[in-house]
C-alpha cells in the first residue's frame, strides 16, 4: 500500500512538473530582506516571502530584486514539507515600464496642449500690437473739418479706454505666457525623469512549487550581489583618570545594489562569499592540450540581456532592428523606442534603419546591460527633409559591479591592493605593479631610466601642485612630498597597501595628505617582535560580527554607519611633543594584547571626557603585542622650540669653520591633573669625516648618538613650566660645505 502510494506521488510530481507550462498559475508575491552578510566585497542577502498555494503546479513570481545579483548563487528553501519545489530561475524586467509609458502619454498630451495655448497666445498678442499700432497713428479720425473741443474731448477718451484695453490684455497674455513656458519647461525635466525611472530595470525570481492540496508556506530565498563593502571604525571613549577606554566598534557601510536595505539585520565579514565547504572535485585531464585565446566557446559564454531605447533628434525610433553579430539573434524597437534581447557577453549588437545611419555597440556587463543609443539620421534617404547637424552621442549605462551608472560618470573608487593581487602583477616596482590596476589612482612614468620612480597621483584630491601623495610605510610617514620612494620597495615585501583621499585622511596626517595618503604595510612591520604572521593573524582574517540593531542600507553609493558593539578595554595614556616638526603635543595609548579585542585596521573617533576631540587612525598589524596610536592633539599642554644663540666662526688659516647652535623647549602644562609628557628633539648627525658633531648641553637628556636623537620624559603638575636646552657645535672643513651650512634653516 506505501509503496502504491510513492509510486502514485511520484507519478503526480512528475506529471504536474512537466505540464507546468500549460497549467500553472503565475502568483506574484513580495518579499523582504531579513539578514544581509557583508564580505569585503560584496554581500548575501536573505529574503523570506510568505505565500498560499492551490493544488497542483503554481508558478510563483517574487518581484522587485537586485538586477545584479548572481544568477548561480540564487538558492531557495520551502518551509512546508508538504510542498516541493520544482524549477528556480532568474529574469531580468523592467516593472515600472508600463505605468511609466502611461504617465509618460498624459506629460505628452498636456505639453501638447500648453503648446497649443503658446501659439494662440502669441497670435492674441500679434493682434493687439497690431491695434495698438493702429490708434496710435490714425491722424485723420476728424476727418477735414475736424472735432469742436467736446467732439475732440470724447475721442480722445475713447482712445484712451481703447489703450488701457490693449494694454491690460497684452499684459494678461505676458503673464499667462511666462506661466505656460515654465509649466512646459518643467513638464519636459518630469518626462525625463520618467524616462529614466523607466530604464532601471529590476530582478524577477520564479519559483515552482507542486502540492498535491492547498497550502501555504515561507519561501527563504538567498543569493549574493557584489556591489557592497565595508570598511572598520571604531568611536573611543576615554578618561585621563581612567586606566581603560570603551570602545565601540561600527563599520561603514556601502552599496549599489539597486535596491534598498530597509530595517535588516546586519553581519559583517572578512571571508570571501566565493569560499565554501564543497569537496574539491578531480576533472578528467587530457593531453595534448589544446590552447585558444578565449576561455570558453560561445555556447559556454555568460548571456547578458540588453535593453534600452532608440532615439534620434526628434524622438523614439520605430522597428529598428537590433541584431546580435555573434548569434545572429534579432530584435525590433516598439513604438516607444524600447527593445530587449539576450546576448551572450563581450559581444557585439548592430542598429540599423532604412532612413538611420548603422550604429555597433558592444556588450560587457554581468546580467543586464541598459543601452541608450542614438542614430543619425540618413539624409541621402529622407526626400526633401534638411536636418540640423546632430552630434551622435550615447547614455549607455552599465549595471554591473557598482551597479546602474552613465557610462560617462563611472570614475574608479580609491581602493586596496591586496597581496595576492600584487603577486598577481609582478613588475620592475611596486608603483609600476600599481599602473591601471588600482581604481583611482593613476601611475605615469616619468623616464625609462632604472630605478627611476613614476609619478603617482590618488584622483580626487586637490593636486594642483602635482605634488606626490604622502607614503605612510609601516607607520613611518616617508618621501618629501615631491618624489616617489616606491621604486626602492620590494613588490614580494608588501603585505597590504591602502589609498585615503577624504578628509579623514587629513584630519589624520595634517597638511601633508593633502595629495592623499598611500598607506603600505610591509610582511616585516606585520611580524614584528613575533612569531609567524599566519598564526597571528588568522583569527582576524575570519572576523566576523553581528550588529546590535537593525540597520538601513540605502543603495545609493554612500557610507552608511552601523554599530556592532562596545567593549571595555585596558589602555594606558600619555603625551608626545616633538617641537621640531610640529608645535602640538598628542595624547598617545597604549593597548596590551590588542588581538584578544579583535581590533582591525580603522578610522577613529575619540571623545575626551565625553567631548570630542577629533580623527585618528590604527593600523594593528604594523605592530604585535602592544597597540600604539595617537589619540590626536591635546590643546591644553603648549611646547614651543626657539632659537637661542647661533654663532659662526672661521679661522684664520681656514682649516676648519665652526657653527654653533641653541635651542630652548619650553613646555607647560595648562591642565587641572599632572601629566607625564616624552619630549624628543635631535640634533645633526656626520656621515664622513668631513663634519663633526659635538653635543655641548642636553637639559640630561637620553641621548642616542647613532641617530641623533634626544628624549625627555617630564612629569608636569598642573600649571608647571619647565625649559630644556639644547646646544651644539658643527665643525667642517670645507669652505663649500660651511657655506651651505649657514643657508640650511634646519641646523
Amino acid at each position: 500500500m506505501l509503496k502504491q502510494r510513492i509510486i502514485y506521488l511520484f507519478v503526480f510530481l512528475t506529471a504536474c512538473l512537466m505540464s507546468q507550462s500549460l497549467f500553472a498559475d503565475t502568483l506574484s508575491v513580495n518579499s523582504t530582506i531579513e539578514k544581509v552578510t557583508v564580505y569585503k566585497q560584496g554581500a548575501l542577502v536573505s529574503r523570506k516571502a510568505h505565500v498560499k498555494i492551490p493544488a497542483g503546479v503554481t508558478v510563483v513570481k517574487i518581484p522587485m530584486l537586485s538586477p545584479v545579483l548572481d544568477r548561480k548563487s540564487v538558492q531557495v528553501g520551502v518551509s512546508n514539507a508538504d510542498i516541493s519545489l520544482g524549477k528556480v530561475h532568474v529574469e531580468m524586467e523592467m516593472p515600472n515600464r508600463a505605468d511609466v509609458a502611461k504617465a509618460n502619454d498624459s506629460l505628452v498630451k498636456r505639453s501638447k496642449l500648453i503648446a497649443d495655448s503658446l501659439d494662440l497666445i502669441r497670435s492674441y498678442s500679434s493682434v493687439l500690437d497690431h491695434e495698438r499700432y493702429i490708434v496710435l497713428n490714425n491722424n485723420s479720425v476728424g476727418g477735414s473739418k475736424g472735432f469742436d473741443s467736446l467732439q475732440l474731448s470724447g475721442v480722445a477718451s475713447f482712445l484712451r479706454r481703447d489703450l488701457d484695453e490693449i494694454v491690460d490684455l497684452k499684459l494678461g497674455y505676458n503673464q499667462r505666457q511666462k506661466k505656460l513656458e515654465q509649466e512646459k519647461q518643467m513638464l519636459g525635466q518630469e518626462m525625463k525623469l520618467l524616462d529614466e525611472r523607466a530604464m532601471m530595470p529590476k530582478g524577477a525570481l520564479y519559483i515552482s512549487l507542486v502540492s498535491k492540496n492547498s497550502g501555504e508556506t515561507d519561501l527563504i530565498l538567498n543569493y549574493v550581489v557584489k556591489e557592497a563593502e565595508w570598511t572598520p571604525f571604531f568611536e573611543l571613549r576615554i578618561s585621563e583618570n581612567k586606566p581603560s577606554m570603551d570602545v565601540t566598534k561600527k563599520v561603514m557601510v556601502l552599496q549599489k545594489t539597486k535596491e534598498d536595505w530597509k530595517d535588516v539585520k546586519m553581519t559583517v565579514t572578512r571571508t570571501n562569499p566565493s569560499d565554501n565547504n564543497a569537496r574539491p572535485e578531480l576533472k578528467r585531464y587530457t593531453l595534448p592540450k589544446t590552447y585558444s585565446n578565449s576561455s570558453s566557446s560561445s555556447s559556454e559564454k555568460k548571456m547578458v540581456k540588453v535593453m534600452g531605447t532608440v532615439r534620434d533628434d526628434r524622438g523614439s525610433i520605430q522597428g529598428v532592428l537590433v541584431t546580435s553579430t555573434s548569434t545572429n539573434v534579432t530584435a525590433q524597437t516598439d513604438t516607444s523606442g524600447f527593445y530587449e534581447i539576450m546576448v551572450p557577453e563581450n559581444s557585439h549588437l548592430k542598429f540599423t534603419h532604412t532612413s538611420h545611419y548603422t550604429v555597433e555597440k558592444s556588450v560587457n556587463a554581468d546580467n543586464v546591460m541598459m543601452l541608450n543609443v542614438n542614430m543619425n539620421v540618413d539624409e541621402s534617404s529622407i526626400y526633401g527633409y534638411q536636418p540640423d547637424e546632430i552630434e551622435e552621442f550615447e547614455d549607455e549605462i552599465v549595471v554591473s559591479n557598482y551597479g546602474s551608472q552613465k557610462k560617462s560618470d563611472v570614475t574608479g573608487a580609491v581602493c586596496s591592493l591586496s597581496e595576492e593581487k600584487l603577486k598577481k602583477n609582478i613588475a620592475i616596482s611596486l608603483d609600476r605593479a600599481m599602473a591601471g590596476r588600482v581604481s583611482g589612482v593613476k601611475v605615469t612614468s616619468s623616464s625609462g631610466q632604472p630605478g627611476q620612480a613614476s609619478s603617482v597621483r590618488v584622483r580626487g584630491v586637490p593636486s594642483l601642485s602635482g605634488a606626490e601623495p604622502l607614503y605612510v610605510v609601516d607607520g613611518v610617514p616617508m618621501g618629501d612630498g615631491t618624489s616617489n620612494p616606491l621604486a626602492s620597495i620590494n613588490p614580494e615585501d608588501i603585505l597590504d597597501m591602502e589609498f585615503l583621499k577624504d578628509a579623514s585622511a587629513a584630519s589624520i596626517y595634517g597638511s601633508r595628505a593633502s595629495n592623499g595618503v598611500v598607506m603600505i604595510t610591509t610582511k616585516k612591520g606585520a611580524k614584528y617582535g613575533s612569531g609567524l604572521y599566519l598564526s597571528t593573524f588568522s583569527k582576524l582574517q575570519d572576523y566576523t560580527a553581528e550588529s546590535t540593531t537593525l540597520n538601513t542600507i540605502p543603495s545609493d553609493g554612500s557610507e552608511h554607519e552601523a554599530t556592532l558593539g562596545t567593549q571595555s578595554i585596558p589602555a594606558k595614556f600619555s603625551y608626545y611633543a616633538a617641537p621640531k616638526i610640529t608645535p602640538n603635543v598628542y595624547m598617545l595609548a597604549e593597548v596590551p594584547n590588542w588581538r584578544d579585542y579583535e581590533l582591525l585596521k580603522g578610522k577613529l573617533r575619540v571623545f575626551l571626557d565625553n567631548t570630542y576631540v577629533g580623527d585618528s587612525y590604527w593600523t594593528p598589524l604594523e605592530i604585535q603585542d602592544t597597540l600604539h596610536f595617537s589619540l590626536g592633539v591635546e590643546k591644553n599642554i603648549g611646547v614651543e622650540r626657539t632659537l637661542k644663540a647661533t654663532k659662526e666662526k672661521k679661522n684664520l688659516l681656514r682649516t676648519a669653520k665652526k657653527v654653533t647652535r641653541s635651542w630652548q623647549i619650553t613646555v607647560k602644562n595648562n591642565k587641572e591633573t599632572a601629566v607625564d609628557v616624552v619630549v624628543e628633539d635631535q640634533i645633526p648627525v656626520a656621515t664622513n669625516d668631513d663634519a663633526k658633531v659635538t653635543l655641548l648641553e642636553s637639559s640630561n637628556a637620553k641621548v642616542d648618538e647613532k641617530e641623533g636623537r634626544l628624549k625627555w620624559t617630564l612629569h608636569l603638575a598642573p600649571g608647571e613650566k619647565k625649559e630644556l636646552n639644547i646646544n651644539y657645535e658643527v665643525k667642517v672643513k670645507d669652505e663649500f660645505l660651511f657655506d651651505k651650512l649657514m643657508s640650511d634653516q634646519e641646523l
